[in-house]
């Protein structure tokens, strides 16, 4: 059949309610096409190509609905479609973090993730050299079963918008861990910042040279690298795996977690074993073995033999996937069950990360009889590769951290389909350079506007959450920085932010609690594109002004009322006089402003507030309930 749909084209889809909307795909060249959905009917042609795109009308919310395609004798039907809100879910890891991997925060969330009008698509992950006009993915229903899977932070602002709204949500969710802005923005928009000219230009003298299609010829078959040649492998040799090893002269650590966070501050291989009794009418029966995540890639055996392993070569996408293997029957031969892991981790942290919660054994089908398998574990270190905290990467086809990669690959398929906005959470991999962040936001922003043709096309960001060692003040903060980048981006129209500063985990760049994130991005977009009464964000510093010994501070998006999350006075508030060092300031709420003085600085010129990557005691809140932005007067 030469007659195809574009990807999101399938069945369960959403569609954006009160918009014109799209309908794309291929078919024989110069072939009349006729589109059908709801009572509504549009023709178009193929060009020579065979691409071929026509507008349907705008409907309201509802569904379910049926959608045909005919062509030179061809039929396409998707059924079950229904018409609300859709919205893009894109970003870096803390964006692409599951709902399994936020426990025990979201456990509620999931028992009751029946939500029959609430639709994923989960988009591929693809780094080919493009553009790109295909995804791989589906859409699921929210369901219990579906739903641990799914982005902790887009299920709980679609869940929020569904509630409220009262109508269908879809998401288009487009994540990849630990990748910088510059790969989901489009080459056309890159080429027009000098500010990563050079950059940008470096890469494009290399990607296409034969050198460069050399590397290419060694990597793997998704285009990254493979691994390195390696020493002969002692855990297999000894033979670490067996059920006959003596491992007591190995270390021990409490599972689920990183083996740097036992002082191992190296990424490499490292085994893990563990000894376990089950009880006796488990003999002879399959069972299921579940690890929990293990960062990045595992081989598992038990009773000396393999019984599952995830990832290969260079692939990192399964670092926060939560294994589950099979124990053939005839492997439970005795109530004794020696279980070996061996994790392969070659950039950044590496072990069996859990949750402990879903580290277990059990017959197979009968989750209720499980023997937990958190707590202590043997573990001994096979290759130390040193500390790599750079990707091993070469940059074009396979990186996804190469310009525009991943707006190819990821995005630009996606294109035209109808949709409100989109939910942004990334920053994490572009602290080295706050600096360039505000232009190169705005103009991924201003970029995915102009891809879809939708100038007030919706945009609501995840600043930063608070992160490392907490300070009232650090001066040099690339996150601050980065922090106050994003919130920048509220002086274009049609745009909103979510601060999170108090949700952080000062050792986790993870934290787990994505609940209340994707809540705030809701409200966010309730009060500023659906124009429900509410505040969308926690008080925002609008104006400065000193006046002798002291400096205030006027904020916006107060509702009336600024005051502190425990009712003491404001705390990380600083200034600074012509000498620009800062000190710590006392700050008294007057209405809806901040009156600041310090007696080390008779003549302040700048304040400051919660400044700092992990800004610990800021305090500073709304009738929202919702924080504060960080912010300062200065620019030094």
């Amino acid at each position: 059949m030469s007659l195809r749909l574009a990807s999101p084209f399938q069945d369960h889809a959403v569609l954006q309610r009160d918009q014109v909307l799209p309908v794309w795909g291929w078919a024989a060249p110069l072939t009349r096409i006729r589109v059908t959905l709801a009572g509504n009917e549009a023709h178009g042609l193929s060009n020579a190509q065979g691409d071929w795109l026509v507008r349907l009308p705008a409907l309201s919310a509802g569904g379910p609905h049926t959608l045909t395609v005919e062509a030179a004798g061809e039929t396409l039907t998707i059924t079950n479609l229904l018409v609300g809100e859709v919205w893009i879910a894109s970003g870096q890891s803390n964006m692409e973090w599951p709902l399994d991997q936020s426990r025990p925060f979201t456990d509620e969330a999931i028992a009751t993730a029946d939500f029959p009008g609430i639709r994923f698509f989960k988009v591929g992950r693809r780094t080919h050299l493009g553009p790109h006009r295909t995804v791989d993915g589906s859409w699921q229903l929210a369901t219990p079963s579906a739903a641990p899977l799914f982005s902790a932070v887009a299920f709980a602002f679609a869940r929020r918008l569904h509630r409220e709204l009262g109508v269908p949500i879809g998401i288009l969710s487009s994540s990849w861990g630990g990748t910088i802005i510059e790969t989901w923005t489009s080459r056309s928009t890159l080429a027009h910042n000098p500010e990563i000219a050079a950059w940008f230009a470096g890469y494009e003298a290399l990607t296409w040279t034969p050198g460069r299609w050399k590397t290419v010829g060694e990597l793997g078959s998704d285009g990254r690298l493979a691994n390195p040649n390696l020493p002969s492998d002692p855990g297999l040799t000894q033979p670490w795996h067996s059920t006959g090893l003596d491992d007591s002269a190995w270390s021990s650590l409490q599972l689920p977690a990183s083996w740097q966070s036992a002082g191992e501050k190296y990424s490499g291989i490292f085994w893990f074993r563990r000894t376990v009794e089950i009880p006796a009418d488990w003999i002879g029966r399959d069972l299921e073995l579940h690890l929990g995540a293990a960062d990045k890639q595992d081989i598992a055996y038990v009773n000396g033999t393999e019984v599952g392993r995830t990832g290969k070569d260079r692939e990192d996408r399964f670092w926060n996937v939560p294994r589950t293997y099979t124990v053939p029957a005839a492997l439970v031969t005795g109530r004794r069950l020696v279980i070996a892991v061996r994790v392969y981790s070659f950039l950044y942290d590496g072990g069996l990360i859990g949750p402990a919660h879903v580290m277990r054994v059990h017959p197979a089908g009968q989750p209720d009889t499980a023997l937990p398998l958190a707590g202590a574990w043997r573990y001994r270190c096979e290759h130390n590769f040193g500390v790599v905290t750079v990707p091993p990467a070469v940059m074009g086809h396979g990186e996804p951290n190469s310009p525009h990669m991943l707006f190819d690959n990821m995005i630009a398929p996606l294109v035209p389909y109808a949709t409100r906005g989109a939910i942004w959470y990334q920053g994490e991999s572009n602290e080295s350079a706050p600096h360039l962040y505000a232009r190169l936001l705005r103009d991924l922003v201003e970029d995915w506007r102009r891809q879809w043709g939708v100038p007030s096309l919706a945009f609501h960001t995840v600043q930063l959450t608070a992160f490392r060692s907490p300070l009232a003040h650090e001066p040099d903060s690339k996150w601050a920085r980065l922090r106050e980048a994003q919130t920048a981006l509220l002086s274009l129209p049609g745009t909103g932010i979510a601060v999170i500063t108090d949700l952080g985990e000062a050792a986790d760049i993870h934290p787990k609690n994505k609940i209340p994130v994707g809540e705030r991005l809701a409200q966010s977009a309730l009060a500023r594109d659906y124009h429900r009464a509410l505040v969308p964000n926690g008080p925002l510093a609008s104006a400065f002004t000193f006046n002798g010994s002291s400096a205030r501070v006027v904020f916006t998006d107060t509702d009336g009322v600024l005051s502190t999350t425990d009712g003491t006075a404001p705390r990380t508030v600083f200034v600074a006089g012509t000498d620009r060092i800062f000190h710590p300031a006392t700050a008294t709420i007057e209405g809806t402003s901040l009156l600041v003085t310090s007696p080390a600085v008779p003549s302040p010129v700048a304040v400051r507030y919660a400044w700092a990557d992990n800004p610990e005691g800021s305090n500073l809140t709304g009738a929202s309930g919702l924080p504060a932005s960080p912010f300062r007067s200065d620019r030094w």
